[in-house]
């Protein structure tokens, strides 16, 4: 079992990763308490095809509508992977290298892990995906000051008001109310961070499709009092089978907000990227963009601690899931919609290299 582990001093954190095992996170420790759920045992999660702690979901994130598809001029038969899996109803789910073991890993500083794969090495992986390409992802442990540190310690401040004063998980104390933090000593004003960047390289002189993403289990300690702020968004229509019922999504865009974490949720969000000016700067369906103008972000607000999910560059669509009682919020950044690799997703052009990231900021 290869496990390896990365740490940084500043921020008290380390992060656990099974290389063997997909490059999963099994474990986040930030000043020792964790922030990775996962839904067994850890000696049977590795050996299982769950989803649990930080997953990279590729080539596909979530599910795909059919095995037999055609993309980037290319067609694409992933039932030649006898160890695809699939969700109750058989379709395709969470890509091709959920347990996958061969990576090549570099390890150039304790705070920080990177991962690669020659696609085009492995003929299990090219036999059910004939994309030759490069898959590198860097995980970076880190601390970072936040901006609106003042904002977001009213935010939990606020939260624990409620909470005693029996206001009900549905309402968050006026900000106004409460002091505002000094950033020079309030713990609340520094964040401990996991920056997790993929890239693709279509290095090998043909076009790569995109639509991979990742499903960080956050862990959820106090659900009926916790709260979950959502960023600006517009739903995207799902089956009962959990398939987008349409590829014209016109939707209204949503504000920021905030909820209660009580409720189940399992639901796919396109994200807003439209910046100040209104115009539209990537869509799910049209030209892939690297980076925007606008970071969306998700956050959990619970128990004097705020845990955001940001997303930095790449990722245009959110799925939240949390089923009824879990001890999670899943806050998913995908570069496309689900079944997006059978309905059109964007590519890379042959030549050319794309780059997604995110980052946890726990407070």
């Amino acid at each position: 079992m290869d496990i390896r582990t990365i740490r940084c001093a500043k921020s008290q954190s380390q992060l656990v990763i099974h290389t063997d095992a997909g490059c999963v996170a099994t474990s986040w420790q930030v000043r020792g308490q964790e922030m990775l759920a996962l839904p067994v045992a850890l000696a049977d999660f590795v050996k299982s095809q769950k989803t649990g702690g930080i997953p990279l979901l590729y080539p596909y994130a979530n599910r795909l509508r059919t095995d037999h598809f055609t993309a980037a001029g290319k067609a694409v038969d992933l039932s030649r992977d006898a160890k695809l899996k699939r969700d109750a109803n058989g379709f395709p789910m969470h890509g091709l290298l959920i347990r996958w073991p061969d990576w090549v890993m570099s390890q150039p500083a304790p705070d920080e892990l990177q991962a690669s794969i020659v696609w085009g090495d492995h003929a299990q992986l090219f036999a059910a995906y004939p994309f030759a390409h490069t898959l590198r992802v860097r995980w970076k442990l880190g601390q970072g000051k936040n901006e609106n540190a003042n904002q977001i310690a009213g935010q939990i401040a606020g939260q624990g008001a409620n909470e005693r004063a029996g206001q009900g998980a549905n309402q968050i104390a006026d900000q106004g109310k409460h002091p505002q933090a000094n950033s020079s000593d309030d713990q609340s004003a520094l964040a401990s961070t996991l920056t997790v960047t993929t890239i693709i390289e279509a290095d090998k002189g043909e076009d790569v499709p995109v639509s991979f993403g990742w499903h960080p289990y956050l862990v959820l300690h106090d659900r009926a009092n916790a709260q979950l702020q959502l960023p600006a968004r517009r739903a995207v229509a799902l089956a009962q089978i959990g398939l987008p019922i349409s590829t014209d999504n016109s939707a209204p865009w949503l504000p920021t907000c905030k909820q209660s974490a009580l409720a189940p949720l399992d639901d796919l969000f396109q994200l807003d990227m439209r910046g100040a000016s209104g115009a539209e700067l990537g869509n799910s369906f049209g030209e892939l963009k690297s980076s925007t103008q606008v970071v969306p972000t998700a956050a959990i607000i619970a128990q004097q601690q705020r845990i955001e999910m940001k997303f930095l560059s790449g990722y245009s669509f959110m799925q939240i899931y949390s089923p009824a009682g879990a001890n999670f919020v899943c806050f998913e950044p995908m570069t496309a919609t689900i079944s997006g690799l059978c309905d059109g997703a964007a590519v890379v052009k042959a030549g050319d290299t794309f780059t997604a990231a995110f980052e946890i900021r726990v407070f």
